[in-house]
């Protein structure tokens, strides 16, 4: 004969491994609920100049322009701390590419194909920055 209340037993066995296995990958409740922010790259400009984001949050870069872009981080082309930790070499006509920030801070970027161009030219350089809050 079996036991009535061996169905729900087991259904807490299980959500107990499941909340076990959860913690123990280091999920946090903040990164369930992370967003996906969109930032479009046409006429040589990113679509936000500054875009405030929450921590475990994801940026996805569309180049909806004519021409191929990059997100490279870096305030220009001679930051010590140039493509990191962002480094996309090309994003293509009608493609994206998306990074998701797992630390606080600000994280400025730019396309460098359009950052030299812009500065040689003396035109507005193809810039902006991400700010991400605990």
């Amino acid at each position: 004969m079996r036991d009535r209340n061996d169905g729900s037993c087991r259904k807490w066995g299980l959500l107990r491994v499941l909340v076990f296995f959860l913690l123990g990958w280091g999920v946090s409740p903040q990164l369930a609920s992370a967003e996906i922010h969109e930032i479009g790259m046409k006429d040589r400009r990113f679509s936000a100049e500054t875009m405030r984001i929450k921590l475990g949050d994801t940026v996805k870069w569309v180049n909806g322009d004519q021409e191929p872009h990059q997100v490279v981080s870096g305030q220009d082309l001679e930051d010590p701390n140039l493509g990191e930790p962002m480094m996309e070499n090309l994003i293509l006509i009608g493609e994206h590419y998306s990074f998701t920030f797992d630390k606080p801070g600000r994280y400025p970027y730019m396309c460098s194909l359009h950052w030299a161009k812009a500065m040689m030219t003396g035109k507005v350089a193809m810039s902006a920055e991400i700010i991400v809050e605990p």
